[in-house]
């Protein structure tokens, strides 16, 4: 009765701020049991994909197809060297870099995903673009990083490095040569650098089976050379990667 009393000495404002009080409790009470079920079903979830293997070590079966880093590593140190060259940095902006820096995290992030990756290093790593790649941790990727040039990581002989500029035509990927990518943005600003530093180094030069397939430039980005690497590496044959790889609208 008092509380009857009580509520009816409230003004209407003063019901509706009451009134919404308790719906918003009730509100919040039902979100509570709501998460709690959610838990309760995740934990369920979590416990139907644990199994014990022949030698009674619990494995969680999720997360089994997630491939392990040290795992993804050592598979890297036996796969074919592909180096990315970044010793063109004096010649290239700030937001050249930083689009280069996104395409080395890129090539990481397919290499890592692939059944049989591939060495990547970096050379002529500077102190601006490490920076830039502190910001993804690459320093955690478990990929090279080295300041040296590669021509004083590698033997001259056994070096390749790929540009459309060249007449020779990569057949197959050798594991006991080198591949290097040159680390640039504007090809078109740059016309033949790649090409004339080999030449100029005396290293040998091939470009990748592409000219039939794109309907334009047979410029790639960082990236794309090395999907199409990886690709080739996994199995697939060129023109498979090259298609796999490259835009739709920019095949024929």
């Amino acid at each position: 009765m008092d509380q009857q009393q009580g509520e009816n000495k409230l003004s209407k404002k003063q019901q509706k701020k009451l009134a919404k009080k308790e719906k918003q409790k009730e509100y919040f009470k039902e979100k509570k049991i709501q998460k709690k079920q959610i838990r309760k079903q995740q934990k369920q979830e979590q416990k139907s994909n644990i199994v014990v293997d022949d030698d009674n070590k619990i494995h969680n079966q999720e997360r089994q197809h997630k491939k392990p880093r040290e795992q993804y590593q050592e598979e890297m140190k036996n796969g074919i060297k592909i180096i990315i060259d970044l010793q063109f940095m004096s010649q290239m902006t700030i937001h050249e870099k930083t689009s280069l820096y996104k395409q080395i995290e890129l090539c990481h992030s397919n290499n890592f995903k692939s059944k049989k990756p591939l060495n990547l290093i970096v050379t002529s790593l500077t102190e601006d673009f490490k920076q830039l790649l502190n910001k993804s941790n690459a320093s955690n990727w478990g990929i090279e990083l080295n300041e040296k040039p590669y021509i004083d990581l590698f033997k001259k002989e056994d070096l390749v490095y790929l540009t459309g500029d060249t007449e020779d035509v990569i057949d197959e990927l050798n594991q006991e040569e080198v591949y290097i990518i040159g680390g640039l943005v504007d090809h078109n600003r740059l016309k033949l650098i790649t090409y004339n530093k080999a030449i100029e180094q005396g290293i040998k030069t091939k470009k990748l089976p592409i000219n039939l397939n794109l309907k334009t430039s047979s410029i790639l980005t960082v990236n794309q050379v090395f999907e199409i690497l990886l690709r080739r590496n996994n199995g697939e044959d060129w023109n498979d990667s090259v298609q796999n790889t490259i835009p739709k609208r920019k095949l024929l």
